[in-house]
C-alpha cells in the first residue's frame, strides 16, 4: 500500500494567500474604473443634453438595471 502525505509550508500558503489578494485586488480596481468610466460617461451624456432631473434619474435607473443584469449573470 503507498501513501502520499502532503505537507503544508506556511510561505507556500502565504504566498497563495498574496497572489490571491493581489488578483483579488486587480479585479476590484477594473471594476472600479469601468464603473468610473460609465458614470463619467452618463454625466456627460447629462450635461451635452441639458436632461432634467426626471430624465437624469430615469437614465441613472436603467444603468442600474443594466449593472443588476451584469450581476445575475455572474451568479
Amino acid at each position: 500500500m503507498e501513501y502520499t502525505t502532503t505537507l503544508s509550508h506556511p510561505d507556500a500558503e502565504q504566498a497563495l494567500a498574496l497572489m490571491i489578494h493581489a488578483a483579488q485586488m486587480r479585479e476590484r480596481k477594473g471594476g472600479a474604473q469601468a464603473i468610473a468610466g460609465r458614470l463619467d460617461a452618463l454625466a456627460r451624456k447629462i450635461s451635452r443634453e441639458a436632461l432634467n432631473s426626471v430624465e437624469a434619474a430615469a437614465l441613472l435607473s436603467e444603468e442600474a438595471e443594466r449593472f443588476a443584469h451584469q450581476a445575475r449573470e455572474i451568479d
